[in-house]
């Protein structure tokens, strides 16, 4: 039996080599010939670059679940079929991505991208060829819905969005910590920090919270002195930082270097196991929100199987691969209920899921593409993230 899982595991590693060095060239029918007894899944995300440390996570996760369901007689008894895209986390390869999926590979329906920015790149294509397509970890609002605050006919998610996240931290901070006054140090080039932070902002002020100062940099930077001693001039309570894992913990670590011993409050990007050996103590006693417990013993199994597939844990970056795995289960669920892998039927399909089981609970999308499903506040402890205080998210209707 151990012999088998060995070969079990070199199988999926390698089916995941081959799909990554295609890049985007994989096999697949055009879609008009594409046949109701095969469900076709296209995977577009970040395989090389900097992203990559997100995109592969996610893409080794569907891999190992299209494995196992089609072992099982597939899904409504179709076979599945995934292919996978590079798409280097940049918006111009997502469309090009998007269409050869399509043209090419066939695709019944999308999962991806790996970041806001590449998702609303995404928007476009699935609306113009009709394709649906559900986001693991992209954010912001923007994905599903648009500037009027009308719902993207073809675009879902399984994670929370900006709204909800900048909302459910504002909240935390002023009600339970005590917080009256923040500032915040953003990616300005991010949709995914500038959306979170003004979700956060317009929450904290309506609780009667100030914001003492706002503070940007871009994509690359590594130097955070300058903007951190100006947030610390004006004296905040505390430091929101909407970064990303490895941006934070230099700024932590420059802002500790800095004496400066304000608290530090977040976002769901924390969640990389990675950031205690980056970050060492400098965000001990911080606050973040996130909508995974990764201290689940649930996610135990799945964590097991995936470090035996890959040879590396599955959260080391994020929480990409639960995602992957949510994102996977809800389009499951959506093939079963339309009985169809018509991309119309599943586009119908997803606005009906409810209580789909996800590996980080239960996940409903309502027809206005809305999420509900759990959210919690963590605290950063010396190595493991704990969690405080759990949310349920109303949207007030």
């Amino acid at each position: 039996m151990e012999r088998a899982k060995k070969i079990l595991a070199l199988v999926l590693a390698l089916s995941f080599i081959l799909a990554l060095t295609a890049c985007g060239e994989s096999p697949g029918a055009d879609k008009a010939d594409s046949p109701d007894d095969t469900l076709t899944i296209a995977y577009i995300g970040a395989l090389t670059g900097e992203s990559s440390a997100w995109g592969i996570p996610e893409a080794n996760t569907l891999q190992v679940l299209v494995d196992q369901i089609n072992e099982q007689g597939g899904i409504a008894g179709r076979k599945v079929v995934l292919n996978i895209y590079d798409n280097r986390n940049d918006n111009v390869e997502t469309i090009n991505a998007a269409k050869k999926a399509i043209e090419v590979g066939g695709a019944d329906v999308i999962v991806g991208c790996t970041t806001s920015g590449a998702a609303l790149a995404l928007v476009g294509a699935c609306e113009e060829y009709k394709v649906p397509s559900v986001a693991t970890c992209a954010t912001n609002a923007k994905v599903t819905e648009d500037e009027n605050g009308n719902v993207r006919e073809w675009t879902f998610r399984v994670c929370l969005a900006d709204p909800a996240l900048g909302s459910i931290m504002a909240q935390y901070a002023y009600e339970e910590l005590g917080l009256r006054s923040v500032g915040i140090l953003r990616e300005i080039s991010s949709d995914y920090s500038v959306g979170v932070s003004d979700n956060f902002v317009e929450t904290f002020q309506r609780l009667g919270g100030k914001i003492s100062g706002m503070e940007a940099y871009t994509t690359g930077d590594v130097d955070f002195r300058a903007q951190l001693a100006v947030l610390h001039q004006q004296t905040p309570d505390a430091l929101f930082l909407p970064m990303q894992y490895k941006e934070l913990a230099l700024a932590a670590v420059q802002a500790r270097d800095l004496n400066m011993d304000e608290l530090f409050i977040g976002t769901d990007v924390w969640v990389a196991k990675d950031i205690f050996n980056l970050a060492g103590d400098a965000l001990t006693g911080s606050y973040f929100v996130c909508t995974v417990d990764s201290e689940d013993p649930q996610l135990d199994d799945f964590r097991a199987m995936y470090e035996e597939a890959f040879g590396e844990p599955c959260d080391s970056t994020g929480q990409n691969a639960y995602f992957a795995y949510d994102a996977f289960q809800v389009i499951k669920a959506a093939v079963e209920a339309a009985d169809s892998t018509d991309s119309a039927a599943i586009r119908d399909a997803l606005e009906t899921v409810s209580d789909v089981p996800g590996l980080t609970g239960p996940v409903t999308i309502r027809k206005d593409h809305k999420v509900i499903r759990p959210a919690f506040i963590f605290e950063v402890q010396t190595d493991r993230f704990a969690v405080v205080e759990s949310y349920m998210v109303d949207y007030g209707d």
